[in-house]
């Protein structure tokens, strides 16, 4: 009987501790790193566990721009003065029990995801709403099925290959990924790889037309950059977590943050937040919240939630009060002023002293 209590002991403390290792390897692949930084802003070590939901809320908290309230506590505002020109978050999608990107950091954080993504959409209702009178430099790209999705207000990024086909067409170029990073085992011929190479291919496309226009970068506004890279885990998926093309993938997405850090650093002179946010989701798949920056933010109401049937009124803006008083006081004593003019001169004596008599004197005086 002792026997088989130790035997029964030690399998239920062998589960408990695979149990502790499989959440305690989730909450590590789940990480936001923080790869550059201006100096004027400062990280925490010691700070408590970051959510997914609150990813968007420093992200426009460091930047400047009004928002709630941010309870977390691992960043902190060293300048009233300054603030970043731009953000940029790559987020990677990993596969569970897999060890975190190695890629050079000044802090990194554990991330608890209760929701699946990053609303970036919102970041970028935030950022519009707040600088209405500019145009921000905003992109979104991630992979759309077989297709490289690309949101922006600017044409000049819709010449992007947006096809798997052109993509790989792309990839044959002597300044693509294939050829200025090692790829290992990886072949672009396989649709998993093609796919990553692509992703990552997309964002060194963009950072290549900023190069050649930098005059988008020349507003007041902060720009706000997002990179969504699913191909990692499809290979994880299709060869195994342990397998080579896995690890010679982790080592292309390594090599390829870092030489991305360095560009936009160059791009900004330094004045840039960068982070790469990772994440495992859930058995259902990974969902990547998409929209057109030219649509409406404000959802049509459905016949069983319409403005007329909840008799709401129109939604004002908060300025709205204080443009009305100034319209119409202006337009107030714009009237008398108008009226006490036109008064005076219809009730006014020409006399010698009046300047219509001086100019009218020499005719009468000839007639």
């Amino acid at each position: 009987m002792a026997v088989k209590e130790l035997i029964f002991r030690s399998k239920t403390n062998i589960l408990h501790f695979l149990c502790i290792y499989c959440l305690i390897s989730q909450v590590i692949c789940q990480e936001l790193i923080v790869t550059h930084a201006p100096k004027y802003v400062t990280f925490q070590q010691q700070a408590d566990n970051l959510q997914t939901s609150d990813v968007s809320k420093v992200i426009t908290h460091t930047l400047g721009v009004p928002t709630e309230d941010v309870k977390w506590s691992g960043v902190t505002q060293g300048s009233l003065f300054n603030r970043p020109k731009a953000n940029v978050l790559m987020t990677v999608v990993t596969a569970e029990g897999k060890k975190p990107l190695s890629v050079k950091n000044i802090a990194k954080y554990p991330v608890k995801s209760d929701i699946p993504s990053v609303d970036v959409g919102q970041m970028m209702n935030v950022i519009q709403d707040t600088f209405f009178d500019t145009n921000p430099l905003m992109i979104d790209t991630g992979v759309d099925n077989n297709f490289f999705d690309v949101h922006t207000d600017f044409d000049v990024f819709r010449k992007l290959p947006d096809t798997m086909r052109r993509m790989a067409d792309r990839l044959l170029d002597s300044d693509s990924v294939l050829n200025q990073h090692t790829v290992g085992t990886l072949n672009s011929s396989h649709p998993t790889d093609l796919k990553l190479m692509g992703e990552l291919q997309m964002v060194q496309d963009v950072v290549n037309t900023i190069s050649d226009k930098p005059e988008m970068m020349s507003t007041k506004s902060p720009d706000l950059f997002s990179f969504t890279v699913t191909g990692l885990r499809d290979i994880m998926d299709k060869h195994g977590s342990q397998s080579t093309q896995a690890a010679d993938a982790s080592d292309l997405v390594n090599n390829f943050i870092n030489k991305m850090t360095e560009d936009f650093k160059k791009l900004y002179k330094d004045n840039v937040m960068i982070e790469v946010l990772t994440i495992v989701p859930e058995k259902a798949g990974y969902v990547r919240k998409v929209r057109s920056l030219k649509a409406d933010p404000t959802p049509t109401p459905g016949p069983d939630n319409s403005m007329k049937e909840l008799n709401l009124s129109k939604d004002y803006d908060e300025d709205y009060p204080a443009i009305f008083n100034i319209i119409l006081w202006f337009m107030i004593i714009l009237a008398i002023v108008l009226f006490s003019v036109s008064y005076g001169m219809w009730h006014m004596d020409p006399g010698r002293d009046s300047i219509i008599y001086r100019m009218t004197t020499t005719r009468l005086k000839k007639d």
